[in-house]
């Protein structure tokens, strides 16, 4: 939507709303800083990385949206966080309920079971039905 009559645009796109703060160019410069600093093997979380840099995580989240080098970076961080997890946690490097709650998380891996009833356990459930089904019959009936 244009800016009233005698007015100037909103921003420098014409679009509404407020000018961006953070530019394509602010972004890119920010992809540069996170790939320098995943030069540290020991830097994995991000949010660690949004802390020394004075940002919101959520900001980083938005960013890997809208800027693709940033998208890739933030990814292969992802990827990394991941294989360091899943090897720390299978040499017992790391504690295991930390590398199961950080992957659950972070990356929306979780641990699922399955269980089934067999015959026995099924069997007393249905004869109980009978048996309830047979005096609630009765004490209508009565």
């Amino acid at each position: 939507m244009p800016a009233p009559k005698g007015h100037l645009a909103y921003n420098k796109n014409g679009e509404g709303g407020r000018p961006k703060i953070y530019t394509t160019e602010v972004i890119e410069k920010e992809a540069e800083a996170l790939e320098e600093w995943m030069k540290d093997k020991n830097n994995l979380f991000l949010e660690e990385f949004a802390f020394e840099r004075g940002y919101d995580t959520d900001k980083l989240h938005v960013w890997a949206k809208e800027n693709e080098r940033f998208r890739g970076t933030y990814k292969r961080l992802q990827e990394r966080q991941k294989i360091i997890l899943y090897r720390g946690g299978l040499s017992k490097k790391f504690a295991y309920p930390m590398c199961a709650l950080i992957l659950a998380n972070s990356h929306g891996i979780v641990a699922k079971t399955e269980q089934k009833l067999s015959g026995s356990a099924v069997e007393p459930l249905a004869f109980a039905l009978d048996k309830i089904d047979g005096k609630t019959k009765d004490l209508v009936n009565e």
